[in-house]
């Protein structure tokens, strides 16, 4: 079992305060305390500011996201 965060955003003004490792880290201790294997999530390919952030943060997986829209 995992968790897979779907949208991680940080208004602009609270940027660079810590909100947004704050953030992951309450998904981390809840997916301690439920016993997860994982924590996903993904990151628009050219937010860069977003990626250097990830990158301090978790292990990039290589994968990419594909989708099907049906609507």
């Amino acid at each position: 079992m995992g968790g897979y965060l779907d949208d991680l955003f940080v208004a602009s003004a609270a940027r660079g305060q810590g909100v947004g490792t704050a953030l992951i880290k309450a998904v981390v201790q809840i997916g301690q305390l439920q016993g997860w294997s994982v924590i996903r999530w993904v990151t628009a390919e050219d937010n860069q500011l977003a990626r250097v952030f990830d990158d301090k943060l978790a292990r990039h997986t290589g994968w990419q996201t594909y989708e099907i829209s049906l609507k």
